[in-house]
């Protein structure tokens, strides 16, 4: 019995569908990869949870949205540049990335970086302009995205294999909360930039900066292990950032509306969160091995999700509290097929 044009047609279709379909997923795969999936969660909890702290909530939406998007395009940037700016590094020591293995081009990488980078800068701008309660505009997102654009080429490119690259990466991260509290403050005046933001906003972001900066500094030599000064350090850098971080609350004003004591309840709580990555650091520093090592900046790395979350529920509550601690979830999921490093 002869076959009809139709089902000729759906036939073709559908086996040019299964044979393209593993290819395609590998493609997808491989951007995956590329820009550090699972650690996109953190971006969102720590962006969000600037946002909820200074607003004690998700109002106005829209600008919450925009300055959402804004982060995470700024932080895919900087995974992608990173690896553009290593490809020859990656070429010889890690010859399976997406770029060096041929899954995505250089050129590919080369305009998906730079164009996330701008689009980040476009959005953060826009966030300061989009309707608000109390109509006020403000330039300041726009201002720290582009100061975070530059410190995520800075430390991509020239800065990566210097000393300061650590202090690079935490100040990447300090821009990255502010980004999220920026849209909520209109600065009077461009020369004093110290007015910004609240003393405790500052400190918090530096606290996030500073964890960051110690768990970098532990990831130096994550590919080869073996005893180094710099594992010591960074496991004390972190330590210190989750100090600033406990205590920082607490220079707020005694009229800033808190869901927890700053003085007791989330000292108590931040410890709680960093008690594993502080353990798997001793651990790491007795016994550093690459397979140690790796663990505990993996660790380190998630924690920041948990660490936001504190600060979603100190300044918007419980359901903010859980909802951004929630991304834990498929963070945890992707690193299982993604590496976060």
């Amino acid at each position: 019995m002869g076959e009809s044009p139709k089902s000729s047609f759906v036939l073709e279709f559908t086996l040019s569908t299964v044979s393209q379909s593993p290819a395609h997923r590998s493609k997808l795969h491989a951007w995956f990869q590329l820009i550090r999936l699972p650690n996109v969660f953190t971006v969102i909890a720590d962006v969000a949870a600037a946002f909820l702290l200074v607003s004690y909530g998700p109002h106005p939406v829209a600008r919450f949205l925009c300055i959402l998007l804004a982060g995470i395009s700024l932080y895919w940037a900087g995974m992608v540049l990173n690896d553009v700016f290593d490809v020859a590094r990656d070429s010889e020591e890690r010859p399976t990335r997406p770029i060096p293995a041929g899954d995505i081009s250089i050129e590919e990488a080369r305009v998906a970086g730079w164009a996330l980078l701008l689009l980040g800068v476009t959005l953060a701008t826009t966030s300061g302009f989009l309707p608000a309660e109390n109509n006020a505009t403000t330039w300041l997102p726009g201002l720290v995205a582009v100061l975070l654009a530059i410190m995520i080429v800075a430390y991509d490119g020239p800065l990566k294999k210097t000393p300061l690259a650590p202090a690079a990466m935490g100040s990447c991260r300090v821009l990255s909360f502010s980004l999220g509290a920026s849209v909520c403050f209109a600065p009077v005046s461009a020369m004093e930039p110290w007015t910004w933001f609240p003393n405790y906003v500052l400190a918090i972001g530096l606290g996030f900066g500073i964890y960051i900066m110690g768990i970098t500094t532990m990831a130096r030599h994550e590919a080869t292990g073996g005893p180094s000064s710099t594992l010591a350090s960074g496991l004390l850098l972190t330590l210190v950032g989750a100090g600033v971080l406990a205590f920082a609350p607490q220079i707020a004003e005694s009229s800033t509306h808190w869901h927890a004591s700053p003085t007791r309840a989330f000292p108590l709580m931040i410890g709680m969160i960093v008690f594993p990555v502080i353990l798997r650091g001793i651990r790491a520093v007795n016994d550093p091995t690459p397979q140690k090592i790796q663990i505990t900046i993996k660790i380190g790395i998630l924690t920041i999700i948990p660490l936001a979350a504190s600060f979603a529920f100190l300044g918007a509550g419980q359901i903010w509290g859980l909802a951004i601690f929630a991304l834990v979830i498929p963070s945890i999921v992707l690193a299982k097929k993604f590496r976060v490093t």
